[in-house]
């Protein structure tokens, strides 16, 4: 039988559009009465909500009961009014997401299947007793709601009399609101088509995602794919994430997870200090790639800002926190690992653009670091301004025996001070790490403590490790890097995708949301259980392509230059490509499913989940190694040697004075709020 269908609502509906585009006839009604009225017996009408979030038509009772009279099966979405039903005022969602609740959409959904319907407004219903084919729930999950529905789910799709569904929210938004999974989607639209035309043929749906990707998993990438990716990149940059406030050129945090109605994110643009300094670093990649003078000027112009006092650089001899810079403007706050990818990128920016115009304050919040790191080499994660002030100056902990068993926190200072050992010469930048490293490396695995997942802790590993090896080439050290380099590259699919891995749940900083309330409420990883699908390009899959570049420079191991060859292709593939939401083009999200195919995870983080865009860790260091690739060039560079090395003596004497007066205060004030992923 061929399918048609009539409909009340805009051609350039979702569902109507793609509907159209897969050869079933849709046809244009003016409102409800008329579709049921030109409806032959047994005909299929949707009522689509064309106002949404305003709630669409006021369905009578003799338009109900016109319809059963002549067997016409109705789709009604986001109705205003309807007999015998009390619809409340539009809700909004945070953090509830979709659930399939009943066996309407088996065998390829099954009850308790999680989807994201981004945006969601749902009218709460009172008057129902029926259970909903699909409900609105906070559910904690990957795929499956593992917790099952809370009483508190709120019905989306249920069936209001026999051949009549109603939505309580609208489902054929679905490419514009860029809802997902988006094979779910298909079959979800697919059973109420059939549902509406029983015994019409309904081929498959298909539709060009809203955001979409740069390439499927099975196609031929060009031969200069990376460097396209790289141009992307930069242009994203400069299109959607440089900001202006008179001299200061920075960089917006990224975008945020949460996506709209109309598909849609918002600017996160709290300035870091650590998402500026990597931006400066990508804009001067361009200029030694490129030769664009524009981003020679922009990174010394970004470079700057982050260097500047008093928004981020302590420049004050009196301060203890004097050379540290805050991990956002004017905030006293100074983690170890968010200060080295100020440092890094500042040494590689320097560098690049042959300044020396930074090289004092660079040296100086080095040694600042250093000092604050304990006699064993380990630093503790976070210390804040009243902290310093409160123990008297940075020598309580430089003292100290701290001890801190996570790659997350204290990996990236360690490869800081590899670094700069080699540019200076000075062996307390290589004791201090090493000691911290050697004691890492005997607790591995059971003694390490992951933040969001085991997968990242040794990513972060690489680094220092590729480091070590350049300053201080042993076969125990070797074998260490091999050994994290292996443990990586276990991780990988053919696909090139890193998998995310839990740890053992008990030495986990934030776990999986262990019960649906707990759904949102703190950091958390993207996955629910081994084996869910998900590679995390914010913790693990962009410092696992760092490090595994830095190693494969360092050891002999085909391996490990073909992982670092599978996962370039792999990121250029899934690089953001759209039209439709044109500031998301040319960026990586967070969460990428590489089964789906899709950006898809769980979204339980409470700053940034899956669907979250970096700019600093993720959007800087993905295309940063794509350029060092293509000048054979690694992260670990001494050609600064000879002019830092003889700066440097002068300034550590001056930082590790002890006899140089503090200016101490016990009213410090408190670090503002957390701005997002630490």
């Amino acid at each position: 039988m061929q399918s048609r269908f009539l409909y009340v609502g805009s051609a350039q509906n979702d569902l109507v559009q793609v509907a159209t585009d897969c050869g079933i006839s849709m046809l244009r009604c003016v409102d409800l009465a008329q579709a049921i009225d030109t409806a032959p017996g047994g005909g299929a009408v949707l009522c689509l909500a064309d106002d949404y979030p305003v709630p669409g038509a006021i369905v009578s009772e003799a338009l109900l009961q016109q319809a059963v009279t002549k067997g016409v099966r109705l789709y009604l979405e986001y109705p205003a009014e309807l007999p015998g039903i009390q619809l409340g005022e539009p809700q909004p969602t945070q953090w509830e997401r979709a659930v399939v609740a009943s066996d309407f959409f088996a065998p390829d959904l099954t009850a308790s299947r999680i989807l994201a319907l981004h945006g969601c407004w749902y009218l709460p219903l009172d008057g129902v007793d029926s259970t909903p084919h699909m409900a609105v729930a906070r559910v904690a999950g990957y795929h499956e709601a593992v917790y099952g529905l809370p009483p508190e789910a709120e019905p989306l799709l249920f069936e209001y009399c026999e051949h009549t569904l109603v939505a309580t929210t609208k489902l054929s938004q679905f490419v514009t609101g860029r809802y997902g999974p988006s094979p779910a989607w298909a079959v979800i639209w697919h059973r109420l088509l059939s549902w509406l035309q029983p015994d019409a043929v309904i081929g498959p749906l298909t539709w060009e995602p809203a955001v979409g990707l740069s390439a499927t998993s099975g196609t031929t990438l060009p031969e200069d794919a990376e460097m396209r990716a790289f141009d992307r990149s930069v242009g994203w940059f400069n299109d959607h994430a440089l900001y202006s406030i008179d001299w200061k050129k920075g960089v917006i945090e990224g975008f945020e997870a949460g996506i709209d109605h109309c598909g849609r994110q918002l600017r996160r643009t709290w300035p870091r200090g650590d998402c500026i300094g990597e931006s400066a670093m990508l804009f001067a990649w361009d200029w030694a790639v490129r030769g664009n003078p524009s981003s020679r000027q922009r990174a010394g112009q970004v470079l700057d800002y982050v260097l500047s006092a008093p928004d981020f650089y302590h420049d004050d001899p009196t301060d203890p926190a004097y050379g540290m810079t805050n991990w956002f403007e004017r905030g006293g706050v100074f983690y170890g690992d968010d200060n080295a990818r100020v440092l890094m990128p500042a040494l590689t920016v320097a560098g690049l653009v042959d300044d020396d115009r930074w090289d004092e304050r660079i040296l100086r919040s080095i040694l600042s670091n250093l000092r604050t790191t304990g006699a064993l080499g380990f630093r503790r994660p976070r210390i804040n301004l009243e902290n310093l002030h409160e123990q008297g100056g940075w020598a309580f902990f430089q003292d100290e025996e701290h001890i801190h068993y996570a790659p997350h926190y204290q990996a990236y200072l360690w490869a800081t001070f590899l670094w700069a050992h080699a540019l200076t010469g000075d062996d307390e930048l290589l004791s201090k790490p090493r000691e911290a490293i050697g004691r890492t490396m005997a607790q591995y695995p059971d003694g390490w403590r992951w933040t969001n997942g085991i997968a990242q802790e040794k990513a972060r590993m690489l680094l220092p490790l590729s480091f070590l090896v350049h300053v201080d080439d042993t076969p125990q050290h070797r074998g260490w890097l091999q050994q994290m380099c292996d443990e990586i590259i276990g991780l990988m699919h053919p696909c090139g995708a890193i998998g995310e891995q839990l740890g053992e749940l008990g030495q986990g900083a934030y776990g999986p949301p262990a019960s649906n309330e707990a759904y949102g409420t703190s950091e958390a990883p993207l996955i629910q259980k081994n084996g869910d699908a998900a590679c995390d390009l914010l913790y693990t899959t962009n410092f696992a392509f760092l490090g595994l570049h830095e190693a494969a420079a360092v050891l002999d191991d085909p391996k490990v230059s073909a992982a670092v060859d599978r996962l370039a292709d792999f990121l250029c593939r899934i690089q953001v490509r759209s039209q439709a939401q044109p500031y998301l083009d040319g960026a990586w999200m967070r969460s990428f499913d590489f089964d789906l195919w899709e950006y898809w995870g769980s979204s339980a983080d409470l700053g940034w989940g899956a669907w979250s865009v970096e700019s600093g860790w993720t959007n800087t260091w993905i295309p940063s190694v794509l350029a060092m690739r293509s000048t054979g060039r690694t992260l670990f560079d001494t050609r600064l040697r000879e002019r830092l090395s003889r700066r440097w003596p002068a300034l550590r004497d001056e930082m590790f004075d002890r006899t140089r007066p503090l200016t101490l205060t016990t009213s410090a004030g408190e670090a503002g709020p957390a701005p997002g992923s630490e």
